[in-house]
């Protein structure tokens, strides 16, 4: 479960903005750095394209997401990712059933919640202050762990004999007994009242919109903001 979790946080969270740091720059008419930041982390951590769109005035939400996200962060991508990971490890699960598990997860992505605030700013620089509700690692554990019980629960020495021997079928009827378990689990998973606070550094920057070059308010170092909305997610 580690690694699948890792898998969707990475294709969500993707960097490929080209950006370039202005100095000198004028910029009175600039969205607020506190709203680009939340555009932001609804992009990467929620797959919302529209906040951002709106915001800078992209031509549609596909350019959106050309500018800022990675191939391979969309849900057919996801699930074909997971279909690929589940053959190399020898399960066929059906499409449904990846599926159902792609779309728990992003499921849960969406009830994320935050607020942003500016903390500082002066006319090369803004501090923007990030607070995210999101859910508990030991949680998420927890989950994992209770479908995985259950799951031992139910393999009789039998079929755990066949499974030994390579019986695939037997295995890929356990696993989606599992992965049932473990939506059912994901979807009952609630929000965190403690949320995690993030400052985020901002500078000017120049962004590709649909084509034309245009200053906003930017992340200084978008990278390591984008690992610490990762970060933010399971806490």
């Amino acid at each position: 479960m580690r690694r699948l979790r890792t898998k969707i946080l990475t294709a969500i969270a993707a960097l490929s903005v080209a950006c370039m740091a202005l100095t000198g720059c004028g910029g009175a008419d600039l969205a607020p750095a506190n709203q680009t930041v939340g555009a932001i982390f609804e992009l990467t951590a929620k797959s919302n394209m529209a906040p951002m769109k709106d915001l800078l005035g992209f031509a549609s939400e596909d350019d959106v997401r050309s500018t800022f996200l990675a191939e391979g962060s969309d849900s057919d991508d996801l699930v074909s990712q997971f279909q690929e990971q589940f053959t190399a490890e020898g399960v066929t699960m059906s499409d449904e059933s990846v599926k159902e598990f792609a779309d728990a997860l992003e499921g849960m992505l969406a009830k994320l919640t935050y607020t942003t605030e500016i903390i500082s700013e002066d006319k090369e620089k803004v501090v923007v202050s990030l607070k995210v509700n999101s859910y508990s690692a030991a949680d998420m554990e927890q989950v994992t762990l209770d479908a995985l019980t259950a799951m031992q629960e139910r393999l009789t020495e039998e079929d755990q004999m066949a499974i030994m021997n390579g019986d695939n079928d037997i295995l890929t009827s356990y696993m989606e007994g599992y992965f049932s378990d473990l939506v059912s689990g994901l979807s009952a998973m609630e929000i965190s009242s403690e949320p995690v606070a993030i400052e985020v550094s901002c500078e000017k920057m120049l962004v590709d919109v649909s084509g034309k070059e245009k200053t906003a308010w930017m992340p200084s170092d978008l990278g390591g903001f984008y690992e610490d909305i990762e970060a933010s997610i399971f806490h």
